[in-house]
């Protein structure tokens, strides 16, 4: 049974989605307040169209007792690391930070070492999210980066960018060959100001962007952007930050837009914005190109192209698992000029190339010469679903050479970026990714249970390595991580008075 929190006691409370005018309400029914509702989609066709990609789920019922739960003993996908709490920043919109939290949390390196190398004995091994507060106020965020990818650990980095103002400090960063997910909101003080509480912060995020681009370390690591969107604040922003991502797409290569989540304390923010959801920023996107159809998918639902995504050497798959409703995803291809939906090189929309893809995953999964089989299926499917007219380069018997010379690089294994690059009009691509809202009214026990990412901490007294799904940790983390710091302040103070006693 999915069940939620009443909007009047907080209490959990059965719950289920009711579509009306057009949206999705979360309706929760207390048993001693009543009915209450939220909105979680303004878009019912968006929202209910991803729940149609579903492959299906056995749900167990989720309690949210993810202290004792270990989340029915999943291996996360993302293990996401909080290293401090503290920030230079400490936004409102934030509560996740030492004012708000009433400590400082600072673990110490051993217990890094501890939860690295219980996560290295995973199989799969997941990839480390280093978290805040904010990493980089750690003088040894790079000693911790270090043990983790000492461990065999995929690294990065969630950061506002802001040390990375600094260039010598941000070539010493991408060095370490960690992805950064740097949170940039927009090119304008207003934002700043009523996301933020300060304007400071934006010259010198955008300073770190620029020195991100001179950097002769920049291709050791991914780039990744994570924009929070705002109703009301930068929401019409969308078009701008667009042509923003396509003047930096020498490095980036996807942004996260961050639905902005209603935890403030009251009175932080000084005004209240209205509830913007998924399906708005997935509205707002599409809006940008008139002319074409932008239809995000979950990001659940692409992770299971294990066997198509094995032809051209992907092995990971992130979400797979995910709730349909949860992250949904799209692609932007460059044509050098702009950014254009995928779907303008499409004959169908991505949805519909997505249910052909899984199609041949089933049909061919098993048998002799699979790949092979696969690949002739993908050729047919790429002649039936691509226009090849708008994707090709040049005129004519021009547009048929570059044809069968694409075919060819991508039969003797040539990179496949390298090759639409020099036949195809596709000069670059970048990823949407639209991540799910996480406050206290939308949580849905359905979509937890479900969630291939992960808060990941240790029982410092125990050693025993805990789970909480990410949307989930902030009912956690401030008594979790309250009882870490005191383990470790408390070890701290015994060795001290250790030392301090006289040699017998």
């Amino acid at each position: 049974m999915n069940r939620s929190f009443c909007n009047t006691c907080g209490e959990l409370a059965p719950s289920e989605q009711l579509e009306r005018d057009g949206k999705v309400f979360l309706v929760k029914d207390c048993r001693t307040c009543g009915k209450t509702e939220t909105l979680i989609a303004s878009d019912a066709r968006r929202y209910y169209a991803k729940r149609d990609l579903d492959y299906g789920h056995q749900y167990h019922g989720c309690n949210l007792n993810c202290s004792t739960c270990g989340h029915s003993g999943l291996t996360p996908s993302f293990a996401f690391v909080d290293v401090t709490n503290r920030c230079n920043m400490d936004c409102p919109i934030c509560c996740d930070n030492v004012p708000s939290m009433g400590y400082t949390f600072d673990p110490p390196m051993e217990y890094f070492e501890s939860l690295f190398d219980q996560l290295a004995q995973m199989e799969p091994r997941p990839t480390v999210a280093l978290f805040g507060g904010e990493p980089t106020a750690r003088e040894d965020l790079f000693d911790i980066i270090d043990l983790s990818r000492k461990h065999g650990l995929k690294t990065r980095v969630v950061t506002n960018g802001l040390k990375m103002a600094d260039p010598d400090y941000c070539d010493r960063l991408l060095a370490t060959r960690a992805t950064i997910l740097l949170s940039y909101d927009g090119a304008h003080p207003e934002t700043y100001m009523s996301l933020r509480g300060s304007a400071k912060s934006l010259p010198l995020k955008q300073k770190a962007i620029e020195n991100i681009g001179k950097s002769p370390n920049l291709h050791a690591g991914r780039i990744y952007f994570i924009t929070c969107v705002a109703r009301g604040v930068n929401d019409h922003e969308i078009p701008e930050l667009l042509d923003f991502y396509h003047s930096k797409r020498k490095f980036l290569s996807s942004v996260h837009f961050m639905p902005l989540a209603h935890t403030w304390k009251c009175g932080a923010m000084g005004f209240e914005p209205e509830r913007i959801t998924t399906e708005d920023i997935e509205d707002l996107v599409d809006q940008v190109y008139p002319d074409d159809t932008v239809d995000f998918i979950p990001a659940g639902f692409i992770a299971q192209f294990s066997l198509v995504s094995s032809l051209f050497g992907s092995t990971r798959f992130p979400f797979l698992g995910a709730h349909p409703n949860c992250e949904s995803v799209y692609m932007l291809v460059s044509n050098g000029e702009r950014y254009v939906p995928v779907s303008h090189y499409l004959r169908c929309t991505l949805t519909e190339l997505g249910r052909d893809l899984m199609e041949l995953e089933q049909r061919l999964r098993g048998g002799f010469l699979r790949k092979v089989r696969l690949g002739a299926a993908l050729l047919r499917l790429f002649v039936r679903r691509v226009r090849l007219g708008r994707l090709l380069k040049g005129w004519g018997p021009l547009k048929v050479w570059n044809a069968l010379a694409l075919l060819a690089r991508f039969a003797v294994g040539a990179k496949g970026r390298k090759s639409l690059a020099k036949h195809t009009h596709v000069q670059g691509a970048l990823q949407l990714i639209v991540l799910p809202f996480e406050d206290n009214y939308v949580i849905e026990t359905d979509r937890l249970e479900r969630c291939p990412n992960l808060h990941v901490y240790l029982e410092p007294a125990t050693d025993e390595l805990k789970f909480v799904p990410v949307c989930a940790w902030r009912l956690f983390n401030k008594k979790v991580m309250a009882e870490i710091a005191d383990h470790y302040e408390k070890q701290k103070a015994g060795q001290q008075q250790a030392a301090a006693q006289p040699s017998p």
